[in-house]
C-alpha cells in the first residue's frame, strides 16, 4: 500500500472514477463526528468517526466484500488504511493558546472501519504524546485535507457532531466556522477535479475548528 495523504485519498478510495455532480472543489466528503476525551482534568485525546460518502464507500464496501469471512485479511486493509492516516498525523492539527503544536502518540487506539448502510465508516482515538492541563487553556484541533480536494467536516447540529461532555467546569467547547472570503470561494470553485495539487493552503482556509476554552 502507499503511503502519502494524496494516494490514501484518491487511489485507495478510487475518488476520481466515480461520476461527481460537481466540477469544483471539493469533489469528496468526510463526516466526521468526534468526542473530546479527558482524564484528571487534561486532554488526552480525541475520539474520531469518519463518514466517507455514498460514492467513495462503494470502493471500500466492495474491498470488503472481497475480504468477508477472511479476518487476516480484512485486518490487514483496515491497518493498511490506519497506517496512512497515521503516517499524515490524523490529518489534524492541534494547538494550545500559544500556538504551540501539540503532539500525539504514533499508535491510535480502538481503531477499525464498519459499513453504515451504503456508507464506510472509520473509527480510532487518537492520543495526545503527553497529557496536556486544560486550566487557563484555549486549544484548537482542526481536520482538513490540505489541498480541500475532500471536504472534512461537522454536520449540523455541531452539538450533536462534537461530544464535550468530558470537559471539565471551568472549560467549555465549541466548533468555529470559517470565515471565508468570497474570493478565496470563487478561486476554490474554478478548481477542477484533475487539479488535485493545486493548492495545499486551501484546506485550512475552509477547515472548522474544535475549540476549548478553560478559565
Amino acid at each position: 500500500m502507499l503511503k502519502t495523504w494524496r494516494q490514501f485519498f484518491y487511489l485507495f478510495l478510487l475518488i476520481f472514477v466515480f461520476p461527481l455532480t460537481s466540477s469544483a472543489h471539493p469533489h469528496a466528503f468526510i463526516e466526521m463526528k468526534n468526542k473530546v476525551l479527558v482524564e484528571n482534568d487534561s486532554l488526552v485525546g480525541f475520539s474520531m468517526q469518519w463518514i466517507l460518502d455514498e460514492a467513495s464507500s462503494s470502493a471500500v464496501l466492495y474491498d470488503l466484500k472481497q475480504a468477508q469471512g477472511d479476518q487476516a485479511a480484512l485486518q490487514k486493509l483496515i491497518d493498511e488504511v490506519m497506517n496512512n492516516i497515521i503516517n499524515e498525523h490524523y490529518f489534524s492539527y492541534l494547538f494550545d493558546k500559544k500556538g504551540n503544536k501539540i503532539k500525539y502518540t504514533s499508535k491510535p487506539q480502538h481503531y477499525g472501519m464498519k459499513s453504515n448502510g451504503s456508507q464506510v465508516l472509520y473509527y480510532f482515538d487518537f492520543m495526545l504524546s503527553k497529557p496536556q492541563a486544560l486550566q487557563g487553556e484555549r486549544i484548537e484541533l482542526s481536520t482538513y485535507d490540505p489541498t480541500y480536494y475532500v471536504s472534512m467536516y461537522y454536520d449540523q447540529p455541531l452539538q450533536s457532531a462534537v461530544d464535550f461532555s468530558a470537559l471539565p467546569k471551568c472549560c467549555r467547547g465549541q466548533v468555529a466556522e470559517p470565515q471565508v472570503d468570497e474570493k478565496i470561494k470563487q478561486y476554490a470553485a474554478s478548481l477542477d477535479r484533475t487539479q488535485r495539487d493545486e493548492d495545499t493552503s486551501l484546506g485550512a482556509v475552509f477547515a472548522q475548528k474544535v475549540v476549548l476554552i478553560c478559565d
